[in-house]
């Protein structure tokens, strides 16, 4: 089975294209920040078939590292291509509640996707390898950009309806706003 490594990494002295030379595995998305990543940081996704994590080079510090599962999406191993924003959202919550999360973000995506006045499509669901009791879910939409992903603050009732469901099972969220980087 395939791994999902998430990764935030600290760039040491070159830029954040450079993060592409500077691992020994596939990096299935790579990106900078908007908003919420320092300057010299970088979110990096790698996809291996092992379950250790890469080696990086010198250039690179690494500040945090997680192995995830996909659940509802990605739905394939493709990479992430398309220009706009792209928001992580980190989900705390119990590991009891993590189907469910699922489920709810499943249904509420229905409708979500579809909206009039926005383009947006959640590219990815992961879920910890190995949940502990407290666990950090991570939420990977893409956005045409910022005016889209401010009028999906305002989607379809029933895709609402779902959302704040979901929301309730969080102790906590926050979103960090990036920009994809590509080699």
């Amino acid at each position: 089975m395939k791994v999902f490594r998430k990764y935030r990494v600290r760039m040491k002295s070159i830029g954040p294209k450079a993060i592409f030379d500077c691992i020994d595995e596939p990096i299935w998305g790579a990106w900078e920040g908007l908003f919420g990543l320092a300057s010299n940081e970088v979110f990096a996704i790698t996809l291996s078939e092992i379950d250790e994590p890469g080696s990086w080079s010198e250039k690179v510090e690494v500040l945090s590292e997680e192995a995830l599962l996909p659940t509802a999406r990605p739905a394939s191993t493709d990479r992430p291509i398309r220009d706009g924003l792209y928001v992580f959202r980190s989900m705390h919550t119990v590991s009891e509640h993590v189907e469910e999360i699922v489920q709810l973000s499943e249904q509420a995506w229905r409708t979500f996707e579809t909206g009039d006045n926005y383009v947006a499509e959640p590219v990815g669901l992961f879920k910890p390898e190995s949940p502990d009791d407290n666990c950090v879910m991570w939420l990977l939409t893409w956005y045409d950009g910022f005016e889209s992903w401010q009028r999906s603050r305002s989607p379809h009732p029933d895709a609402k309806d779902a959302f704040i469901k979901r929301h309730s099972l969080l102790t906590a969220t926050s979103a960090i706003a990036t920009r994809l980087l590509k080699p």
